[in-house]
């Protein structure tokens, strides 16, 4: 459970500093954003094949 909860804070963290800091436009941040969920989808799926 600990895994998870880090796996999704690291993945919060690095969405909320590319969107924030690195991308302007809307479009480029959804994509980002939708990039991310599913890298973070893979590594929760990853994380529950491992327990």
């Amino acid at each position: 459970m600990a895994l998870k909860a880090g796996i999704v804070l690291v993945w919060t963290a690095i969405l909320a500093t590319v969107n924030t800091f690195l991308i302007d436009a809307y479009w480029g941040e959804l994509a980002f954003t939708a990039v991310c969920a599913g890298a973070m989808a893979f590594c929760l799926g990853k994380a529950d094949r491992k327990q």
